[in-house]
């Protein structure tokens, strides 16, 4: 195999955020593989490097060191964090690793029987009753050549009503919607778009990783 990826159920966003920066030192030093975690977190606000302030004046809010603004992680949605050597035959390929990451939500999302795109701002958007909404919120960071943080893809009505209270990534908050997906086929779909971008992938649980 590959990579590696890890279900972590629900977890705690500054917990997982730890949890992060150890897999990427592991991934820096070689001791494991290209990873993927899947979870999702307690309901919290958090906000990029590039966040504006103006666009969450209601919330209480996690500063991190991903990219982009103002988003929210609650019941509803998948979240999948990218712990990733961006190098290519040797160079750093930042844009490329992201494109791959992009074209495996679309394809999951197109193999679900959804439109999807990417628009002129971050995210995965679908057509909806001829409509542009965005399903899935990105933002990646780099250390060292290694990537973490990454991708969260709303599959639930029930997320919605936690992006009310922002203007999630400076838009309104009118634009962003869901996937009807299951969390089971969510995770099994993606992984199965994902290898024919990153190649095949190991289950493998957090105690074998985490030495």
């Amino acid at each position: 195999m590959d990579n590696y990826y890890i279900d972590l159920g629900t977890v705690d966003y500054n917990k997982c955020l730890e949890l992060q920066y150890k897999l990427v030192d592991l991934r820096k030093e070689n001791k494991i593989k290209n990873t993927v975690l899947f979870l999702e977190h307690n309901d919290v606000y958090t906000i990029g490097r590039k966040a504006d302030v103006n666009n969450y004046k209601n919330v209480n809010v996690v500063k991190t060191d991903r990219g982009g603004d103002v988003t929210f992680h609650g019941k509803g949605q998948l979240v999948t964090y990218f712990i990733f050597d961006v190098n290519i035959n040797g160079k750093r390929e930042i844009r490329k690793f992201l494109e791959k990451i992009e074209n495996s939500y679309i394809d999951m999302l197109k193999k679900n029987n959804y439109d999807a795109f990417v628009g002129d701002e971050p995210g995965i958007f679908i057509n909806i009753n001829n409509e542009k909404r965005k399903v899935a919120s990105i933002g990646l960071a780099i250390k060292d050549n290694i990537s973490y943080h990454g991708v969260a893809l709303n599959i639930s009505k029930e997320i919605l009503k936690g992006f009310n209270l922002i203007n999630p990534c400076g838009m309104n908050n009118n634009v962003m919607y869901y996937a009807d997906i299951k969390r089971g086929k969510a995770i099994n779909d993606l992984l199965a778009s994902m290898e024919n971008y990153f190649g095949t992938f190991e289950k493998i649980d957090i105690d074998k990783v985490i030495y």
